[in-house]
C-alpha cells in the first residue's frame, strides 16, 4: 500500500513537471525558495519580539540540532512540536507510512554544483519532509530529567576546549562556574553543593568559551544572552533541568534587530550548541562502550 501511495505521489509531481516548460518549472521552484526565505525572516522577527516563541524555537533547535538555524526556523513555523523528520521516500524505506492528508514541512536542502570556472558552489532546493507524528511510526521518548548532573558536569569538564581550574572564590557569590577569556580558563567553585545548578552554570560558561572561539572579539556583556540560550539548549539536550535559565529576559535591542541580525545570533547559538553537545555526547558514548567492554571481560 505504501508503494502504491509513493507511486501516485511521484506520478502527480512528474505530471505537473511535464505540463510546464523547463523555464516555467525553474521559475516555479525559484518562487518556492523565495517564499521560504521570506518565511525564515518573518519567523526570526517574530521570535525576537516574543520570549515564549523564542523558548519554543530553542526547544526545537535543541531537539533538532543537526538542522541549521534557518531550517529550524522553517520547521518551527510549520510544526513547532516536530521531533524527527524524513522525506516520503525515507519513511517508506523504514516501512513507515505517512498518514493520508498529512501536510509536508518544507526545508532547504544544500546542493553542490560546478561553477563555470570549475569550482564547487552551493545552491539550495526545497525539500518536503514529514514528522514522525504524521506517520504510523513510534515517537522517540523525550530526554528525562533523571540524568546524574554530577556525571554530566564531569564529562563537560573533561571535554572542555579551554583550561579548567578549581578555585575557592568566584567573582560573584552563588556562581558555580565562570569563564575568564583573558586566561582562556573555565573556573569551577570548589565544593559547590548544588549539582544541578553547577551543571547549568558550567553549560552556560562553556557557551561563553565556545562563542569566544567563534568570534573575532570577546565582550561578555554582549554575548551574555546568547550564552544563556546556548546553556539552556545544552541542558535541554542532555536532560538537565532548565528552569533557572532566564531566556524570557530578552535584551531590549533584540526587538530592534532586523531579520538578518537575528538569524546571525541564532546561527552562532546553534553552532556553539553543536560543538559543546558533540564533545559531550561523544565522550558519554565512549564511556558507555568502555563499561560494556568491562562487563564482557
Amino acid at each position: 500500500m505504501t508503494k502504491d501511495f509513493t507511486a501516485k505521489k511521484n506520478n502527480r509531481q512528474n505530471n505537473q513537471r511535464e505540463e510546464l516548460s523547463p523555464q516555467e518549472w525553474a521559475e516555479k521552484k525559484q518562487l518556492e525558495k523565495e517564499a521560504l526565505y521570506q518565511q525564515i525572516d518573518s519567523t526570526a522577527e517574530e521570535i525576537s519580539e516574543n520570549p515564549d516563541k523564542l523558548k519554543g524555537f530553542l526547544d526545537l533547535q535543541a531537539r533538532m540540532d543537526r538542522y541549521s538555524s534557518a531550517n529550524a526556523l522553517l520547521i518551527y513555523s510549520q510544526l513547532p512540536e516536530a521531533t524527527r523528520l524524513k522525506d516520503f521516500t525515507g519513511w517508506g524505506e523504514d516501512n513507515v507510512r505517512v498518514k493520508k492528508g498529512a501536510k509536508s514541512i518544507s526545508i532547504l536542502e544544500p546542493v553542490e554544483y560546478t561553477k563555470q570556472d570549475g569550482s564547487t558552489g552551493i545552491s539550495y532546493k526545497v525539500k518536503k519532509m514529514f514528522d514522525v507524528s504524521q506517520t504510523n511510526g513510534k515517537k522517540q521518548p523525550a530526554p528525562t530529567l533523571n540524568r546524574n548532573p554530577e556525571e554530566v558536569v564531569a564529562v563537560m569538564i573533561d571535554t572542555s576546549p579551554v583550561e579548567v581550574e578549581v578555585i575557592d572564590e568566584m567573582p560573584q557569590p552563588g556562581m558555580g562556574a565562570f569563564y575568564k577569556n583573558e586566561d582562556q580558563t573555565l573556573y569551577i567553585q570548589r565544593g559547590f553543593g548544588d549539582a544541578v545548578k553547577l551543571c547549568q552554570n558550567v553549560a552556560q560558561e562553556l557557551a561563553f568559551a565556545q562563542l569566544s572561539m567563534e568570534n573575532d572579539s570577546y565582550n561578555r556583556r554582549e554575548m551574555g544572552f546568547k550564552a544563556v540560550c546556548v546553556g539552556y539548549m545544552v541542558c535541554k539536550k542532555l536532560g538537565i533541568d532548565t528552569k533557572s535559565f532566564a531566556i524570557n529576559r530578552m535584551p531590549a535591542d533584540w526587538k530592534d534587530m532586523d531579520a538578518k541580525a537575528v538569524r546571525s545570533e541564532l546561527s552562532q547559538m546553534r553552532s556553539a550548541l553543536g560543538e559543546i553537545h558533540s564533545r559531550v555526547s561523544d565522550e558519554i558514548y565512549r564511556q558507555k562502550q568502555e563499561r560494556s567492554k568491562d562487563r564482557e571481560r
